[in-house]
């Protein structure tokens, strides 16, 4: 294995995925969400209604000198790099073993979701980093119990803080560490809680921008990944089955299994690499007993399960070894694919079925540049959508010039609800209400009389064309008061 898991094609395969990345990030429309997050990013906050502001911080970082696509996500392509150096360090601390450190890092940068979230932006971006790095600096204090690592402990975790909530989640992995290897002592350490205190010192600004906007980013988030009503078994397995695609089809249960066994061993390495994977992963399986999660939630807790994997598996015999290159090499042949088929639209879906061609993910990445276009041809100075992404795509589209705003009437609410209020109209420019329709949804979706004095009776169709299929329409309303 050591001629296929070394350092040299490590960098070697790190750097072509690196390439790869920044050819996709480049020639890729933004999706609608990088899109919002780059809108952020114009108006830098404390915190924001959907998530915490790190994001906007690093698209404002890249993006100073360009506000290009690849500018947008160049922070999620260097992120991944760092993580990169930060897993093999970490493998080689934990088991001096460059094998399952190769191995390690190949299997991470092969996942699809993976893949796909090293090149496009998203709160996941920095949380990522940032709890990869407080975990690097748990191992190093477990490894000598150098007191002054709780510093930088405290300092990485209130920026992963900073990132998206979920990051409170290492906590549970560190304690279910300390109860099972009896480290309670820790506790009588006052670097700790000064560590814990530069935790709640980063995390402040979030804090008291939900003090002033009636806590509502806490509500938000809260209602997103809790509520729902009774419990539902179908969720968890929706849940379980999701991960298996996204980690590997043929890694992941007996990975979950070791994970366990590791867990209840008394080999500290184990137990911390279980305890910081499993605490992440359980989590999520409780709440999909209420609501289903989205697939990429518990992605964070893939930098140590990712290891777990490649030990299990380099460590096993020819048959397990054989296993996990057919795994890696299947996620990479599919993160390819989508990859390509993302830009050029080389998979004829439409030929397949026309329901699965419109509901392809990858169809995000597309029609919002030429729907911009459409209206800057029109002149169309202000423009009123029921959703905050497509606000957030004609902004980015139009450089700003075209003023936004999103309505939660008929949609979600968001960030816009706090920026401003559409009911506030007092332009005599031309501007448009512009929303998208679906098959079984012909009206728009809610009546735009209270709004605007003057509405056009004439409505223009605008349609988004890929797999020689209408993969989305939008109806734009002319109006003015």
């Amino acid at each position: 294995m050591g001629k296929i898991f070394n350092l040299k094609n490590t960098i070697i395969f790190v750097s072509i995925s690196v390439i790869w990345k920044i050819f996709l990030a480049s020639a890729l429309c933004l999706h609608p969400d990088e899109a919002y997050y780059w809108l952020w990013s114009k108006t830098l906050d404390l915190s924001y209604y959907d998530h915490a502001p790190m994001v906007a911080y690093f698209i404002k970082f890249t993006t100073l000198f360009s506000d290009s696509e690849l500018a947008v996500r160049f922070s999620a392509i260097i992120g991944m790099i760092i993580l990169s150096v930060l897993l093999w360090k970490l493998v080689i601390k934990l088991f001096n073993n460059e094998i399952i450190a190769s191995a390690s890092i190949v299997l991470l940068h092969s996942m699809p979701i993976i893949f796909s979230a090293s090149f496009i932006i998203t709160p996941d971006t920095p949380l990522f980093l940032f709890l990869s790095i407080t975990t690097f600096f748990i191992w190093k204090f477990i490894e000598n119990e150098n007191k002054n690592y709780w510093y930088l402990i405290g300092l990485f975790f209130g920026l992963a803080l900073l990132s998206k909530y979920t990051a409170v989640l290492l906590l549970f992995g560190l304690m279910i560490y300390i109860i099972l290897l009896k480290k309670c002592y820790w506790f009588k350490q006052y670097q700790l809680y000064l560590g814990l205190l530069i935790s709640v010192v980063c995390f402040l600004p979030v804090i008291y921008w939900n003090y002033q906007n009636n806590w509502i980013s806490f509500a938000y988030q809260f209602g997103h990944g809790l509520s729902s009503q009774g419990y539902r078994i179908n969720y968890l397995f929706d849940y379980l089955g999701s991960q298996m695609l996204i980690f590997n089809i043929i890694l992941f249960l007996p990975t979950l299994i070791i994970a366990f066994q590791y867990l209840f061993s008394k080999d500290s390495k184990k137990v911390f690499l279980a305890a910081i994977s499993l605490s992440t992963i359980l989590f999520y399986c409780f709440t999909a007993l209420k609501k289903s999660p989205e697939a990429n939630w518990p992605v964070p807790a893939y930098f140590t399960f990712a290891i777990i994997s490649a030990k299990y598996f380099m460590e096993g015999g020819k048959t397990k070894k054989r296993l996990f290159i057919i795994a890696v090499s299947l996620n990479i042949i599919l993160s390819v694919i989508v990859g390509l088929h993302a830009k050029f639209t080389m998979i004829p879906l439409g030929k397949i079925s026309k329901n699965i061609a419109k509901a392809e993910a990858t169809n995000w990445f597309y029609g919002y540049d030429t729907l911009t276009e459409k209206l800057i041809s029109e002149n169309i100075k202000y423009v009123l959508t029921p959703s905050h992404q497509t606000s957030a795509e004609i902004a980015y589209y139009s450089k700003n010039k075209i003023k936004t705003y999103a309505d939660s009437k008929s949609s979600k609410k968001s960030q816009y609800d706090i920026w401003s209020k559409p009911e506030n109209f007092d332009s005599h420019e031309q501007g448009a209400f512009v929303y998208e329709i679906f098959d079984d949804y012909k009206l728009a979706p809610y009546s735009v009389n209270d709004l605007f004095k003057n509405i056009s009776k004439e409505v223009e169709e605008f349609q988004i064309i890929r797999h020689n299929i209408i993969v989305r329409q939008f109806k734009i309303e002319k109006v003015s008061n």
